[in-house]
């Protein structure tokens, strides 16, 4: 229902590299600011031209053959916008910098980078690049991107040390953290529990892939009706073909599903008649900062305990909440020791699940950082184009 009595703002979103059914571009901001009344299109992406979802308009741009026709493919999504002439462009990908930075000099209009991650640490983990440029690289990434956005009218930030860096870089920030809508994991009134446990999210080797796999290797001894779910597409093709021959050739095969993608709605689901939520990630630099993966909030908010490596990124949250066992990284055995003992007791794991459950309500709700976004716009809609939209 549209609550806004501002004035209406005709918002671009533009993504070249989430889906169109993306939880934080679609899900969080495009529909927050359906929802209070903004006239929002969203460019990505997709098999369709166009499509209206829960008050969102989405135009499709015909996909790329290929990750090199991706990254050199951002003038589509900047002429695309431009003929939509809208009065906020609100883009979401390091690499349309360019075409925002452009926007902003061609344009008479607000224009927004969304910063989704800390850009020069996940350079260092992608697996399609030759290891030896990754920190020439990383360094490049940490230059160029405050040089591009310090133009901006406003960069969106979602964790603190990430909105420090870029604003003494002299870029205008806004921190509007990744939580998740509550409402979409409330649980129904009975859920039958599987012999699953479930690990959600993008799979890499940084991200624990292959460490799965052993720890189904060790399980399998001891719970042999125990079964994985891996929910989430792997990042590179050569990344997936080489962890499901090391599942193969470790004969657990049988007990691990991979599942690349689906509709966020059927997420809560999967996640509710689980037992146990894994994150098996490994020290790189990204996890030794302070972050907010989408998981760890989806599992507290289904009620899950969780098994994690000990990293900063992932003590900072389960901790607080006492939700979860926090176990070394790169130690198979701990980790299975860790989910044997959930399994075998229960009762701490039902324990452990409220509490994470309880927290995630009291800390970690879109509800506060939707209020956050829509006030940006708000000062969008009422400041003049030489004011600065940022407190």
């Amino acid at each position: 229902m549209k609550d806004y009595a501002g004035k209406v703002l005709r918002v671009c979103m533009f993504t070249s590299v989430h889906h169109p059914d993306d939880v934080r571009v679609f899900h969080r901001e495009a529909r927050t600011l359906a929802d209070a009344g903004h006239e929002v299109t969203l460019l990505v992406h997709a098999d369709f031209d166009k499509e209206v979802r829960q008050g969102v308009e989405i135009i499709g741009l015909k996909k790329p053959r290929s990750r090199a026709q991706r990254l050199f493919g951002g003038w589509r999504f900047y002429l695309m916008s431009r003929r939509l002439n809208a009065e906020v462009y609100h883009f979401h990908d390091f690499e349309l910098l360019p075409w925002g930075w452009l926007l902003q000099k061609t344009a008479t209009a607000r224009v927004i980078y969304d910063c989704h991650e800390n850009h020069p640490e996940t350079v260092l983990e992608r697996a399609w690049l030759p290891e030896k440029i990754k920190p020439v690289l990383s360094r490049l990434v940490r230059w160029v991107e405050p040089f591009l956005a310090r133009s901006l009218d406003a960069v969106i930030c979602v964790v603190p040390d990430q909105a420090q860096r870029l604003r003494r870089a002299g870029c205008k920030t806004v921190l509007i953290r990744n939580f998740p809508r509550l409402e979409k994991f409330a649980a129904p009134a009975v859920v039958v529990k599987e012999e699953q446990i479930i690990y959600l999210g993008g799979l890499g080797v940084a991200r624990g892939a292959r460490l799965l796999v052993d720890i189904m290797k060790a399980l399998k001894m001891s719970h042999p009706q125990v079964r994985l779910l891996c929910l989430g597409p792997f990042n590179e093709p050569r990344v997936e073909a080489e962890i499901k021959e090391y599942a193969r050739q470790r004969q657990v095969d049988s007990c691990i599903d991979f599942i690349p993608r689906l509709p966020h709605d059927a997420v809560a689901a999967h996640l509710q008649r689980s037992r146990i939520g894994l994150i098996p990630w490994q020290p790189v630099p990204q996890m030794l900062k302070i972050c907010y993966p989408n998981k760890v909030f989806e599992y507290m908010a289904c009620g899950l305990p969780i098994v994690a490596s000990d990293l900063p990124g992932l003590r900072h949250l389960i901790e607080p909440a006492g939700c979860g066992l926090l176990v070394k990284p790169d130690d198979v055995h701990a980790h299975v020791q860790a989910i044997r003992h959930l399994l075998d007791h229960p009762r701490q794991a039902q324990e452990m699940g409220e509490r994470g459950s309880a927290y995630v309500k009291a800390h970690y709700s879109w509800r506060q950082e939707s209020i956050q976004l829509r006030a940006l716009y708000d000062r969008i809609g009422t400041a003049e184009r030489s004011e600065d939209i940022c407190c």
